[in-house]
């Protein structure tokens, strides 16, 4: 058996050490990913939706880039507009089954939720289609189920208690961004079959 499928079965993410890489770079370029992060919600929000996808995916590409050591730039959250039609089907799609999900009671949605949560990291970083990226996070969480509903549940919890807070939410949300990326980084390369979709 080799070293990468032995890792399948490793242990879940080390939220520590996501977390404080997760700092690192959000306090070597703050303003870069605050403003980002900002963008992706007003836009998301003036255009109910639309363009939420390919932002989500340039912010996701931006938080790559700095991690391969290259300066993140704030327009670099405009790079997922390159990905614009998967990124805007695939997030069309999460969102209509989340609540589609909602109506037969919370716990289809939360399911929806966590089986297409990472999907959107597909497209960023494997340029995936739609289907691929949905299918791609699907296995991501059949081969991670502890790991992905920690992370999520984790995030939830965060950016709840930050909306809570006055521009609480301007903190929560470069730094979920990031630390989802790492995340979703951390378990697809230990998932051999997730890692090429």
């Amino acid at each position: 058996m080799n070293e990468q499928i032995a890792r399948t079965s490793k242990e879940m993410v080390d939220i520590g050490k996501l977390f404080q890489k997760s700092w690192q770079l959000f306090q070597s370029k703050p303003v870069e990913h605050l403003v980002a992060s900002l963008i992706v919600l007003v836009l998301s929000a003036v255009t109910l939706g639309v363009l939420m996808g390919p932002l989500v995916v340039g912010q996701i590409r931006m938080v790559e880039k700095q991690q391969r050591g290259e300066t993140p730039r704030i327009e670099d959250v405009f790079a997922g507009f390159a990905s614009f039609g998967p990124a805007f089907l695939t997030s069309l799609i999460f969102a209509v089954a989340v609540g589609v999900g909602a109506l037969f009671l919370v716990l289809p949605a939360v399911f929806v939720a966590l089986a297409w949560g990472f999907a959107l990291w597909f497209v960023a970083l494997e340029n995936a289609s739609p289907t691929a990226a949905l299918s791609g996070s699907w296995q991501l969480l059949k081969s991670n189920a502890a790991s992905v509903i920690l992370v999520f549940v984790l995030l939830g919890v965060v950016n709840a208690v930050a909306g809570t807070v006055v521009l609480g939410t301007l903190l929560s949300a470069p730094l979920s961004m990031i630390f989802a990326t790492l995340a979703f980084q951390d378990m697809s390369s230990s998932t051999p079959d997730v890692s090429r979709v």
